[in-house]
């Protein structure tokens, strides 16, 4: 809450309009930052002592973060704590896997606890990116990478948007696995219209129905599954691999359930 914010930008109109900053710079972010680097280099006695203590602070801080939302991540219940997702998702994860977020509220909740194995295997559309890229990211990483497992977990919101590409994947035999965390709402605008209008109109604009997606990928010739109990996403996952085919496993998560950053974002809107 105390730290100091800068804000680095090409366009001098957007510095300090999101929300209020100590410093403002109009200027290219790799040159502006380039310099600072160079301003700082060898200014700081004992840099690589103090640089351990920040880092033994951030891990002592990670540490705590991960050991209270541990009992979630084991959560058996129903409907779905999205941390359970999550946690399934990143276990099942193997070496050769590339991760793909496509979502906001869901992929929030991810990039708390995936961990993709290998340098270079995670994919999202970025801060305030477009949400819709899922399907085609997995179809770029699995053209380019034929040996390459591909996961890509979706906001029921975010697939909508692009979802009829699934049977483009069909057509064109690039398996991969699907998920999907299902709240039936775009909740992370839900989140911030209940908190600025009240509960009484949060559902205008963002409320999804309860779309079977799992039958939907069985109609377009892949492989699909419904999950309502958190003991069976990990087995949904292994038959999706073994089944050779784009798949979508559709798993219904607590719609009254929002990720911190979710939360977090909100108060800056």
């Amino acid at each position: 809450p105390t730290a100091k914010v800068v804000q680095i930008d090409l366009d001098y109109r957007t510095v300090g309009k999101n929300r209020d900053i100590d410093l403002g710079i109009v200027g290219d972010a790799g040159l502006v930052l380039s310099a600072v680097a160079q301003a700082a280099s060898g200014r700081v006695e004992n840099s690589a002592a103090r640089r351990k203590e920040w880092l033994d602070e951030l891990r002592n801080v990670e540490t705590q973060a991960y050991e209270k939302r541990l009992p979630r991540q084991l959560s058996g219940a129903q409907p779905i704590d999205p941390y359970r997702l999550v946690h399934e998702i990143n276990e099942f994860l193997t070496e050769d896997s590339i991760y793909i977020g496509d979502g906001g509220d869901i992929v929030t909740f991810s990039g708390q606890v995936v961990q993709p194995k290998s340098p270079g295997h995670w994919m999202d559309p970025g801060p305030l990116g477009t949400l819709g890229v899922g399907m085609a990211f997995a179809m770029a990483a699995k053209q380019a990478r034929r040996d390459k497992e591909v996961l890509c977990l979706f906001g029921d919101g975010a697939f909508s948007l692009t979802g009829w590409d699934f049977e483009t994947m069909v057509r064109f035999d690039l398996p991969f696995i699907g998920v999907i965390g299902n709240n039936s709402s775009m909740n992370q605008i839900r989140y911030g219209q209940a908190a600025k209008y009240g509960q009484d109109r949060a559902r205008v604009g963002n409320t999804l129905g309860d779309i079977r997606y799992g039958e939907f990928a069985k109609l377009l010739g892949g492989y699909g599954e419904e999950v309502r109990d958190p003991a069976e996403i990990r087995p949904a996952l292994e038959r999706a691999r073994e089944s050779g085919k784009p798949s979508l496993i559709n798993v219904w998560v607590d719609p009254e359930v929002y990720a911190p950053g979710t939360m977090n974002q909100t108060m800056y809107k």
